[in-house]
Order: C-alpha cells, then sequence, then structure tokens
C-alpha cells in the first residue's frame, strides 16, 4: 500500500469513530462501538470498516444492523469531512468478532485447567 492511500485510511477511521459517538442519532446504536480499521480500494470507490461492538450478544446485533442501516449518513458525513477528496467511498462494514472468540477460547482454557 502506498503512504498517501495509509493516511487516507487514518483519516478516515477517525472520522468514522466521531461520527459515530457524536452525530448518528439512530437510538438502536447503543453499545460500545469501535472502529479498528479502514481498508480502502485504490480507486477509492468502496471501503471496509472493521468494527468490534462491545456488549451481550443480541445487543451487539442489533447495534451492527443500525450501524449498516446508517451507512449513507456516514458517507454523507464524511464527504462533509473530506471535501478534498473527489469520491467518497461506499462503506460495507465488517463485524470484528475476534474479541468474543478469544474470550471464549479462554473460558473454555480455563474449564479444562480446573478440571
Amino acid at each position: 500500500m502506498n503512504h498517501r492511500l495509509d493516511r487516507i485510511n487514518s483519516e478516515i477511521q477517525k472520522s468514522i469513530a466521531d461520527i459515530i459517538a457524536n452525530r448518528v442519532k439512530n437510538p438502536h446504536i447503543t453499545e460500545m462501538v469501535s472502529v479498528l480499521r479502514v481498508d480502502t480500494a485504490k480507486d477509492l470507490k468502496t471501503a471496509k470498516v472493521y468494527v468490534s461492538i462491545y456488549g451481550d450478544e443480541h445487543r451487539c446485533e442489533i447495534t451492527f444492523n443500525a450501524l449498516t442501516s446508517c451507512a449513507g449518513f456516514i458517507r454523507h458525513e464524511l464527504s462533509v469531512d473530506f471535501k478534498e477528496l473527489r469520491v467518497v467511498p461506499q462503506l460495507t462494514f465488517i463485524r470484528d468478532t475476534s474479541q468474543a472468540y478469544s474470550e471464549k477460547i479462554n473460558a473454555i482454557l480455563e474449564g479444562l485447567k480446573n478440571d
């Protein structure tokens, strides 16, 4: 990846985190959401946004669905923040479940250790 794309990914990540925390008014986004990484295509037409959502599984699923439905609003807000970009990428949100998987494995290992 080139340096320009790395900078764009980093700035988009910061901006999306700010938009979710401060500008999205969807009442279904109640859990804590972290934007882990953004991978933007070289032509800047698409971007994969990796998010981690903390909380119980049912509420996390509701929050993720609400976040996905707000993608158009978030893209619009990005266009306000990044007026210098000719194209603002279409956003695809991907839920990172590695934290939950890690906790599940640790619980299994603790259970084996206690036996």
